[in-house]
């Protein structure tokens, strides 16, 4: 993959004869597809924070969808959830980038229906979708505020998408200290150890005798500290 960059801009909504659809909206192009979550109303006189949600291999992304259902109207916010082409993300499954090219796609389109806050967009994945967030979002430092990540297992950074004026998004990683897949020494240190070195601000937590699956705590307290940040 020659490049992690999303070539988008934000823009404002346009004007529209019918309100855009609100509650779970399906977005769709070719085969990408994609569910966005919304409050029930959208007011046009504010902005939405934008959070992206990114499913582990093996896509499930319909147990995420139940997951963050009542999100969008306990956080006033935007939830997108979409579904990665391939079994898993394609800079780990593939040459070309789908992914990437129908987010792009996805994200122009919700700038011109939704008003989203350009300044509260983040990403939260999930083992695989977890390191594809960290990769994507530390590599669009200029559209993600935030990453949040449950057992990343790797970062691949575009470093000629960064400037040296772009503001390093904030980082949050938990990782299950029993974790049979990623083991916490080998992979959840080092991975903290590593962005550190790279000057990034990490929150950090650990699951006491967590394996390859997410506490119940994982989603709330993520989204607290995403919400919660200045």
């Amino acid at each position: 993959m020659e490049t992690l960059r999303l070539a988008i801009q934000h823009k404002t909504p346009e004007p529209r004869e019918q309100p855009s659809p609100t509650g779970q909206v399906q977005v769709e192009k070719g085969p990408g597809r994609a569910l966005l979550l919304t409050p029930d109303r959208i007011d046009p006189e504010r902005l939405y924070p934008l959070i992206t949600v990114l499913h582990g291999a093996g896509r499930r992304e319909e147990m995420l969808v139940e997951a963050y259902r009542e999100e969008p109207g306990a956080r006033d916010a935007l939830f997108l959830i979409p579904r990665s082409h391939h079994p898993t993300w394609d800079l780990i499954a593939a040459d070309d980038r789908p992914d990437l090219d129908f987010l792009e796609w996805t994200y122009d389109l919700i700038y011109r229906r939704y008003p989203v806050d350009p300044d509260r967009q983040g990403l939260i994945g999930y083992s695989d979708g977890a390191s594809y967030a960290l990769s994507v979002g530390l590599s669009n430092p200029g559209i993600f505020r935030a990453v949040m990540g449950w057992a990343a297992g790797f970062l691949v950074l575009d470093e000629a998408s960064i400037s040296a004026e772009d503001p390093k998004p904030s980082v949050l990683l938990e990782y299950g200290t029993h974790d049979q897949l990623f083991p916490f020494e080998r992979v959840a240190i080092p991975m903290r150890e590593k962005l550190e070195r790279l000057g990034y601000t990490v929150s950090f937590r650990v699951d006491q005798g967590g394996r390859h699956w997410p506490s119940g705590e994982f989603q709330p307290e993520a989204l607290d500290w995403f919400f919660s940040e200045p």
